[in-house]
């Protein structure tokens, strides 16, 4: 008995060790841990000395023999003068990305007009789901970006943008009228927000034609200047082409 459970003890040790790291970023791409090191020493260099890189793995998927790891990379200031670190890992979890590859929570809001909407209303084709709010400087700064890509694949995939704010009492339509924003705003979706666990915004939501969450981004891409991108071939659209691609299919 006791050489049988040393067996199993060995063979599960082993198992462990041999398991596979793969990493995402979460769109719809698989990358080794070589080509990660690289991605994130390119991007250190291109910070001010000032600043600092870290890469967090805020969600783990063991599937057989494979981990997948979903990692974004961090900035922040020094808060000491020593050299940025090499390639090291902070774990934490980002709970909203355990709703992934499940049908989405319904929702019913109102629209900045008082008319309220159901999430029903969108199955059929793809939506991508913005999370924003007033006092979100970055939710503010993605807004024209987040317009070229309504303009570019309106009547293939639904647009809607989700606040936690509320119409009359933060004065939506007086904020909104010199933004270049052209999605659908529904209000007053912070118990909704709770729902899906966001805890920081932006929060971009990618679903199917189904009602299934397939992706989650943070805010639009930026370049390594820091700006928002303006190219039309980058994390956000290669999604939207994918979603749209399967939902061709069906």
């Amino acid at each position: 008995m006791k050489t049988v459970m040393i067996t199993v003890l060995v063979f599960l040790s082993v198992k462990s060790y041999c398991q596979h790291n793969l990493y995402t970023f979460n769109n719809g791409s698989l990358i080794e841990g070589t080509k990660l090191k690289l991605q994130f020493n390119a991007s250190k260099k291109a910070l001010p000395p000032t600043h600092e890189l870290t890469a967090v793995i805020y969600n783990k998927v063991i599937k057989n023999d494979t981990v997948i790891n979903y990692v974004n990379f961090s900035v922040s200031k020094k808060s000491t003068v020593r050299d940025s670190q090499d390639l090291k890992f902070i774990y934490r979890q980002d709970s909203t990305f355990l709703l992934l590859n499940q049908r989405l929570p319904a929702f019913k809001l109102k629209d900045m007009l008082g008319n309220e909407i159901s999430s029903a209303k969108f199955l059929g084709k793809p939506i991508l789901i913005n999370f924003w709010a007033t006092y979100c400087g970055p939710c503010i700064e993605e807004m024209p970006q987040l317009s070229r890509l309504k303009k570019k694949y309106e009547g293939k995939m639904n647009f809607i943008a989700i606040t936690e704010n509320n119409t009359d009492n933060d004065h939506l339509l007086e904020f909104l009228k010199n933004k270049d924003f052209n999605f659908q705003v529904l209000t007053d979706g912070k118990i909704y927000e709770k729902e899906l666990k966001i805890k920081a915004l932006p929060k971009n939501l990618f679903v199917d034609s189904f009602g299934i969450l397939r992706y989650i981004q943070d805010g639009y891409p930026i370049n390594t200047s820091g700006e928002p991108s303006v190219h039309d071939d980058n994390d956000f659209t290669k999604i939207i082409d994918k979603l749209i691609g399967n939902s061709n299919q069906q």
